[in-house]
């Protein structure tokens, strides 16, 4: 009977890894596509200004599409010196249209007008930004003010062609005159209350984001989302599944790559992804090697994962760098977002746990051991390689 339920377990755990490594190949950690939005909401009326990729607004019969980089289409350098002032023309077009569709704001259920406005486009050929990628941006400002007498619960919906999400940075302030912050995610048909303006035009009532918002994303940047992070906390577990021994790994890596998330997001340390993303692969594939002749825990190793921990840290601060945090409003954000970080590296050692309870102290969980530490390896690898190239 034991010796079935071995053999079923070596089964199933073989399976699963195997289940990682070829979700591993498609979910790429911290790939954030959003569109964003920098919205103010006062009791004059409101403002947003919205930065998105400039071939979001390229008609698709247009004779330059963008290239193909992989499976996405991709508008860098190259691109845009090929268009020509009246494909320029027809972009500030379809700009407006596209913004009165994807960006709905209601006043009491009401749709409300905005006018349009293009901060980097005064001239017929745009001054272009970039992401860290290549892609050229640029901003689109629109904005809207209240009628006499209006008055409700104010809302947006965000509406868009390909159904990428928005990342929405709201600013507004309540009655005592205090600024308030919400930042949200709002996913293509979803609509998100903003503020409720009183009789006299005033904002009575705002949004903001709470602690638990926060929480609940950074347990989410682990769950589902951090496949990487998810596999490195493996990698960890793997050596030696005993409290004392991955006690003393967590903690060097809690303690590191809060460090690092703070500073990053307060401005204080940035590096570019292009270095971050392959060394936190690199990461994994070492931890993952290592696991194949390391048997127990070394003391070195506690100061080698408080090292990689340092990485990491600066690949979850990539999330919140996105949403553009004032640093004045950090404390919420910071620990919230390491919370729910924590929590959902607690869950996956659970989940480790309860897999494998029943070998933990046969000799068959070496052969645990080894497989998903080859496969941890063989997954970091591929990331390296992918996240260098790529």
């Amino acid at each position: 009977m034991m010796s079935k339920l071995i053999k079923y377990y070596r089964f199933l755990l073989t399976r699963l890894f195997m289940g990682w490594l070829v979700l591993s190949t498609v979910v790429q950690a911290h790939e954030l596509k959003f569109v964003r939005s920098d919205m103010t909401v006062d009791n004059h009326g409101w403002f947003a200004v919205i930065q998105l990729e400039a071939w979001n607004l390229y008609p698709d019969e247009g004779p330059q599409p963008p290239v193909e980089r992989g499976k996405e289409e991709f508008g860098g350098k190259e691109w845009i010196a090929r268009l020509t002032a009246d494909e320029f023309a027809t972009m500030r077009e379809s700009g407006i249209v596209y913004m009165n569709d994807a960006y709905q704001v209601m006043l009491n259920g009401e749709r409300q007008s905005f006018a349009v406005e293009y901060l980097d486009f005064e001239k017929a050929s745009p001054q272009w930004n970039f992401t860290e990628t290549g892609q050229a941006v640029f901003r689109i400002k629109i904005h809207g003010t209240w009628k006499p007498g209006d008055k409700g619960p104010l809302s947006m919906q965000w509406v868009d062609y390909t159904d990428e999400p928005l990342a929405l940075q709201l600013h507004t302030r309540n009655a005592q005159n205090e600024e308030q912050l919400s930042v949200l995610k709002v996913t293509s048909g979803e609509r998100v209350d903003l503020a409720v303006i009183d009789a006299t035009g005033k904002v009575s009532e705002t949004q903001s984001t709470s602690l638990w918002a926060w929480i609940v994303a950074g347990f989410e940047h682990i769950i589902p989302k951090g496949v990487d992070h998810i596999l490195f906390i493996l990698g960890l577990f793997l050596l030696q599944p005993k409290i004392r021994p991955l006690l003393w790994q967590t903690t060097a890596f809690t303690i590191a790559h809060s460090i690092t998330l703070a500073l990053a997001v307060l401005g204080v340390l940035s590096v570019s992804s292009r270095i971050v993303e392959p060394a936190i692969a690199l990461s994994i594939a070492y931890v993952g090697i290592e696991n194949i002749w390391v048997k127990e825990l070394k003391p070195w190793r506690v100061s080698l994962v408080f090292c990689l921990g340092l990485l990491h840290g600066m690949g979850f601060a990539s999330v919140m760098q996105e949403l553009e945090i004032p640093k004045g409003s950090v404390i919420k954000p910071l620990l919230g977002f390491n919370l729910g970080v924590e929590g959902g590296q607690i869950a996956v050692l659970s989940v480790a746990f309860l897999l494998t309870f029943a070998l933990l102290k046969k000799p068959s969980f070496r052969w645990v051991r080894l497989v998903g530490s080859v496969l941890i390896g063989i997954m970091g690898l591929y990331w390296t390689v992918d996240r260098i190239i790529g």
